[in-house]
């Protein structure tokens, strides 16, 4: 479903780029419902505390910390990898778009789509932890560290017990 809604994404930003008047709009819309609606999944999968050592899993304190800060991420992975291509998606035709519509005087579309980064940038960091903690480690945050190494620990428990 990931690669498809992305290249649909794709696709409907090289017709708005065509033509600006309407279909920006459209693209507009589709792309807030398609963030409206992932933001709503995120949010009903919650920020509960995952408690550290109880069965089935018996997490570590740094894989329940890892755990509870990517939530979605842990319950709906394949979910969260598809969202996170049709979000690359997004960005990539905004960091198009909104140039090209400000070169073509559609002011107020290119300014919504090139603020809609902003979202995107947000809601990726939900999806692709492990973009973020590389990222985080790079700059030799301690914090990233520890998650990083908790990462494949963590997916062994699930595993596990789920089995």
């Amino acid at each position: 479903m990931g690669g498809v809604a992305s290249v649909a994404v794709l696709i409907l930003a090289g017709w708005a780029a065509l033509s600006p008047q309407p279909l920006a709009w459209v693209y507009i819309a589709v792309v807030a419902g398609f963030e409206f609606w992932l933001a709503r999944r995120i949010r009903t999968v919650g920020n509960d505390p995952v408690a550290a050592g109880l069965p089935p899993y018996k997490f570590s304190d740094d894989e329940a910390r890892l755990v509870r800060r990517f939530r979605f991420y842990f319950a709906y992975p394949v979910i969260a990898r598809d969202s996170a291509s049709v979000l690359a998606a997004i960005g990539l035709s905004a960091l198009c778009l909104a140039p090209w519509l400000t070169y073509r005087l559609a002011f107020l579309p290119a300014a919504l789509i090139g603020l809609n980064l902003f979202a995107v940038a947000r809601l990726t960091r939900r999806l692709a932890p492990l973009l973020v903690l590389r990222m985080g480690a790079s700059r030799g945050e301690r914090e990233a560290l520890d998650m990083l190494s908790a990462h494949d620990a963590a997916w062994a428990k699930i595993r596990a017990g789920n089995e």
